[in-house]
């Protein structure tokens, strides 16, 4: 398990300079999307750009010239077949520190949530939260808004849409270039106020503050505290003996954090209305031979939660979260790019199945099934009417992550809905 974690990316989904990166880094954005391949199958990236365009792709990346189906067999099979591709180790994109990484997170947000609560300070937030910084969505592993942001009706379900006032990253130390150099740069460049970066193995905070001429290192007072933020005072020194401990019950009880109480000015409310936030934009992913930019709407809306499971591995926030994270892969990464993280003969017998599927009999076949079950539905539970929307209707061919939506009414009241879904391919959904 350690080994496996050092291989992976922090599994952390940011925009950057227009570019879906993972873990801060295109080599990770590279990672997760050869993973999904071998994972989910080629069909499942083939699905989002025309075919002509992949074959294009393919001369792009293998600088042949090939047009006819049978030059393209011709050159598969003179391919070396190996598999070596999917057993290819990348080099270490992870730490061996995670386990130090989450815990010193964790904890150092909850006591800085302690103490900026106590003395109403604002509000903490973090991590897999966004922060907005002009086109970019980062995700501090901790940040703080305080009392005066919040009354900008700023914050969002999502993400905040403006630079927190403290941004708190935790150094993986063998990625500490990421935190250390790359997001130091766009926080500076952004005036976000107060950085702070934290070595859980070499146990050292690094305090910024920004000033006209860009960062300066901030100093602890002759008592060994922070107090470069107004109102608060932070002690490394009492943080570490907890972390010396780990585990309940702590010895330690002083705080890390003290706080100036503050008069309540503020209160977090739910106003109605529409704002940005998953799913509002419609799926429509830009996908082309090159990397093409995405913005930051597109990565609200379809930027998956940041849980990685299996089977099928990678699972990123289910289903629906996988196929759109595969969709902005492909678009960060462009096509060219992505056909290099597999073999060319597969991607030819890929490419060839999936002309084959988009003749006009797959598309018959899934009507003839489709009003069968209409009508055993009908006949099982006495439903009056259903209608038939989604792939079937659309112009565009079907493919991995196609879906057919039925819209019931007239349903008696003693169906359950849940026992007609169950008895439904997984392809359909009902409205």
């Amino acid at each position: 398990m350690d080994l496996q974690l050092c291989r992976w990316p922090e599994i952390r989904f940011e925009l950057i300079e227009g570019q879906f990166l993972v873990g801060g880094t295109l080599a990770g954005s590279r990672w997760l999307l050869k993973e999904a391949l071998l994972g989910w199958g080629l069909d499942a990236a083939i699905a989002f750009a025309p075919l002509d365009q992949w074959w294009e792709a393919l001369r792009q990346a293998y600088d042949v010239s090939h047009t006819t189906e049978a030059d393209w067999l011709t050159w598969a099979d003179a391919l070396p077949l190996s598999s070596d591709y999917r057993h290819t180790q990348n080099p270490p994109l992870g730490s061996r520190y995670t386990g130090e990484h989450r815990w010193v997170r964790d904890y150092l947000r909850q006591a800085l949530n302690s103490a900026v609560s106590r003395g109403h300070l604002g509000k903490c937030s973090g991590p897999n939260y966004g922060m907005q910084l002009g086109a970019n969505m980062l995700t501090p592993d901790i940040m703080l808004i305080t009392a005066e942001q919040l009354a900008q009706d700023i914050l969002h379900d999502y993400f905040v849409e403006t630079a927190a006032h403290l941004a708190i990253e935790i150094v993986l130390p063998e990625q500490r270039t990421v935190d250390e150099q790359v997001r130091r740069a766009i926080y500076e460049q952004a005036k976000l106020q107060h950085y702070w970066t934290v070595d859980p193995v070499e146990r050292q905070f690094t305090f910024w503050h920004w000033t006209a001429e860009g960062y300066q290192a901030g100093e602890l007072d002759p008592d060994g505290c922070y107090r470069g933020i107004p109102n608060l005072s932070f002690s490394p020194d009492i943080f570490w003996l907890r972390y010396d401990q780990k585990v309940s019950p702590y010895e330690q009880k002083l705080p890390a954090f003290t706080s100036i109480e503050q008069p309540r000015r503020w209160c977090l409310e739910r106003e109605p209305g529409t704002e940005l936030s998953y799913g509002s934009v419609r799926f429509v992913p830009e996908v082309g031979l090159g990397p093409t930019p995405i913005s930051l709407e597109q990565f609200v809306s379809w930027c998956p939660e940041t849980k990685l499971e299996g089977p099928p591995f990678p699972l990123v926030g289910g289903e629906t979260g996988t196929r759109n994270a595969i969709s902005l892969l492909l678009t960060t990464l462009g096509l060219v790019e992505t056909v290099k993280l597999a073999a060319g003969y597969e991607w030819v017998r890929a490419l060839r199945r999936a002309a084959q599927q988009q003749q006009a009999q797959r598309r018959e076949v899934w009507w003839q099934r489709t009003r069968e079950i209409v009508e055993q539905l009908k006949t099982t539970h006495g439903i009056g009417g259903i209608g038939i929307i989604g792939s079937l209707v659309d112009a565009a061919p079907l493919n991995r992550w196609s879906e057919i939506h039925l819209i019931l009414w007239d349903v008696p009241q003693e169906v359950k809905l849940w026992q007609v879904h169950a008895s439904l391919p997984v392809i359909y959904r009902l409205s």
